[in-house]
């Protein structure tokens, strides 16, 4: 079995989309541990999917600045255990009316000790008000939490919090000079052994070329997800899908082709162009180690999800079919970024 083979294969278990399918529920011997994960991402996925993935993106990315300033107020607040003067400005800046709440409801020092925590509820209420009201709030926070930016400020604030309990600074870092530590911090420190191996590759790569990686990944898997139906429901691949995959993978359908008479039963699918996009598209991650940080990253991203959804959706109203006309590249990619779920409940 030569090396393509064996890797696509693989590419049917280890691109945990399956061959494109939606979430993951087969369970294993760790049935119930994966249970409430998958029910955790399902109730996520489930208050995401009538919104459109723009705004999920954003609100995620306010979410994680507002996390940030939350565990540098909480390590500040948490190593002097009291609020000090300059950082009390600071609060009534950007949380107005939080700390005349606390006064009312902090009357003993038990209560006291819960400011902290009570300022990521205050933020949660308040600053996200709007997406606790519509119900999707906790799409935001189960994907920002598993985002590298909030693991790291999470090792941050408890790091700083021992260090300066030993020794007090002579003076605070500011939030920008608090981020920029953080920016520094492991973020798989306090993950469990198996996930901290998963996100070994994290470490091989600059954040900025891996985001980079990640939005060329997405746009090659949305065009993955548009050729699926053809390789399904049709032999030979149409024109329109054929044209299309000839100027932006050339070389695919000859190989495919060629491996279909060596009769090595690779069916042309989902996974198999995405094995072929690895090899030839993303060779430097590869070759660096730094391949599953790509994948990862973009299994967590709003807009590789909502083509996901929008892929299964198409295969539901096409019923087993394909359209006519078969929508170009272009057309379907437009759609499934405006695509929002307006049925579920």
């Amino acid at each position: 079995m030569d090396a393509f083979t064996r890797d696509w294969n693989s590419a049917r278990f280890v691109y945990r989309f399956g061959n494109g399918r939606s979430l993951l529920r087969k369970q294993t011997h760790r049935s119930r541990q994966l249970a409430f994960h998958d029910q955790q991402r399902e109730r996520a996925a489930a208050a995401a999917r009538h919104i459109p993935w723009p705004v999920l993106s954003a609100t995620r990315n306010q979410y994680l600045e507002w996390q940030e300033f939350y565990h540098w107020a909480r390590s500040i607040m948490e190593s002097e255990e009291c609020i000090p003067d300059w950082l009390a400005k600071r609060l009534d800046e950007m949380c107005p009316g939080f700390l005349s709440r606390e006064k009312r409801l902090a009357k003993t020092s038990k209560e006291a000790a819960q400011v902290p925590v009570r300022l990521g509820q205050w933020i949660d209420e308040h600053i996200f008000g709007f997406a606790q009201q519509a119900g999707w709030l906790p799409a935001i926070t189960y994907y920002a939490v598993r985002e590298p930016r909030y693991q790291r400020a999470s090792v941050c604030w408890s790091e700083t919090v021992k260090e300066w309990r030993k020794a007090k600074p002579a003076e605070y870092p500011s939030l920008e000079q608090w981020v920029a530590q953080a920016a520094r911090c492991n973020d798989t420190k306090r993950l469990l052994p198996r996930i901290r191996k998963e996100r070994e590759g994290f470490q091989r790569v600059e954040p900025s070329r891996l985001q980079q990686a990640v939005a060329r990944y997405i746009e090659w898997e949305a065009l993955a997800y548009w050729a699926r139906a053809a390789f399904e429901h049709s032999r030979p691949v149409l024109n329109q899908v054929a044209r299309e995959l000839d100027a932006r993978c050339p070389g695919f359908l000859g190989l495919a082709a060629r491996e279909d008479h060596q009769s090595r039963r690779m069916p042309l699918d989902w996974a198999y162009l995405m094995v072929w996009i690895r090899d030839h598209f993303f060779r430097d991650a590869k070759a660096e180690g730094w391949y599953d940080a790509v994948v990862l990253t973009a299994r967590m991203h709003p807009r590789t999800i909502r083509t996901m959804e929008y892929a299964d959706h198409c295969d539901e109203v096409w019923n087993g079919g394909l359209p006519e006309p078969f929508p170009s590249f272009e057309a379907w990619r437009r759609d499934a970024d405006r695509y929002v779920d307006v049925t579920s409940t």
